[in-house]
C-alpha cells in the first residue's frame, strides 16, 4: 500500500511512471484519505489519472468521483504563496534574529537571488512542520519539484552559508536525504546534502503513514488547587517524543519549539 502511494506521488509530482500493485477498493479509499490528510490531493489525483488503464487500479467509480469533487475544492497555490521568504521564522530567538538579518540583507543585495530565497523558505517551512508535528510530506515533494524546476538557478554557495548561519544545515541534509531515499533523487540534484542519512527513509515512510497531528506548539493546561497540570499528558508526551526525533538535526530549534509550546499553553489557561 505504501509503495503504491509513493509511486503515484512520484508520477504526479515528478512525472515518473512506476509500477503499482493490486489493492482492494477499501485500501484505495485509505490512500485517498492519506492524500487528503497530507494536502497532496492535487498531486495524488494527477498521478492516479495516469494509471486509469492499469489493470491493477482496482478503484471504484465512486472513489474517482470523490477525488474529482475534493480536487475541485482545493485551492491552487504557487511556491511563493506557500513558502514566503518574507514571513519565515525560527523558534529559537537568537537563530531567528540571524534569519531575519539575512533576509533583510538579501533584499538590499544588488545581486540578490530569488531562487535561493525561495529554496531557503521551503527548507525552513519544512523544518517547522517537522518540529511541530504537522505533516511535512507536501513540503518534501515541493522541495523536490522546486529543485527540478529552478534548481539550476539557485546559488548553492549562498544557500549553504545561510543554512550554517541558522544552524539548519543538518535539517536540510535530512530533507534532501528523504528525497534521495524515497523519491529517487540523486546527490547531483541536491548539492546541499553533505552526507548520507540512514534514518531518512524510515522517517519519511513513518511520516507518510502518520495520520494524527500532534502539534508540539499546542499544549493544554488546566489549573487545580495544587497548581497547573497538563490536561492530556499522553498527547503532551507524544508531542515531546515527536519533536525529540529531530533533536540531533537542530538541537536549539527543537528545545525552543518545545518550550514555546509549553509557554503558549500556559498563556491560554482560562482564569
Amino acid at each position: 500500500m505504501a509503495r503504491n502511494f509513493v509511486n503515484i506521488l512520484r508520477n504526479g509530482a515528478f512525472d515518473e511512471s512506476k509500477p503499482i500493485g493490486m489493492l482492494s477498493p477499501y485500501k484505495w479509499s485509505q490512500l485517498t484519505q492519506l492524500a487528503t490528510h497530507h494536502h497532496l490531493l492535487q498531486i495524488y489525483a494527477s498521478g492516479l489519472e495516469k494509471y486509469y488503464y492499469n489493470d491493477n487500479l482496482n478503484i471504484s467509480q465512486r472513489e474517482i468521483d470523490v477525488i474529482k469533487t475534493e480536487l475541485q475544492s482545493v485551492p491552487r497555490h504557487g511556491f511563493s504563496d506557500l513558502y514566503d521568504f518574507n514571513h519565515i521564522s525560527l523558534h529559537n530567538k537568537r537563530l531567528d534574529n540571524e534569519l531575519q538579518r539575512l533576509i533583510q540583507k538579501e533584499y538590499t543585495d544588488p545581486e540578490k537571488s530569488y531562487p535561493t530565497m525561495q529554496l531557503m523558505a521551503i527548507i525552513i517551512v519544512i523544518a517547522n512542520q517537522m518540529l511541530t508535528g504537522k505533516s511535512f510530506i507536501r513540503g518534501i515533494l515541493d522541495l523536490g519539484r522546486y529543485l527540478r524546476i529552478d534548481g539550476n538557478n539557485v546559488d548553492f554557495v549562498k544557500l549553504e552559508r545561510w543554512l550554517q548561519q541558522t544552524k539548519m544545515t543538518h535539517m536540510a541534509n535530512l530533507q534532501g536525504n528523504m528525497l534521495m531515499a524515497v523519491f529517487g533523487f540523486t546527490q547531483d540534484e541536491i548539492p546541499f546534502v553533505i552526507k548520507a542519512d540512514p534514518q531518512a527513509r524510515r522517517m519519511m515512510m513513518n511520516g507518510l503513514r502518520y495520520q494524527e497531528i500532534h502539534d508540539a506548539q499546542t499544549w493544554s493546561f488546566r489549573q487545580n488547587k495544587s497548581g497547573f497540570i497538563v490536561s492530556s499528558p499522553s498527547t503532551a508526551f507524544k508531542s515531546i517524543h515527536h519533536s525529540l526525533k529531530f533533536y540531533k538535526y537542530a538541537p536549539k530549534e527543537t528545545l525552543s519549539s518545545i518550550s514555546k509550546g509549553i509557554l503558549k499553553g500556559l498563556a491560554e489557561i482560562e482564569e
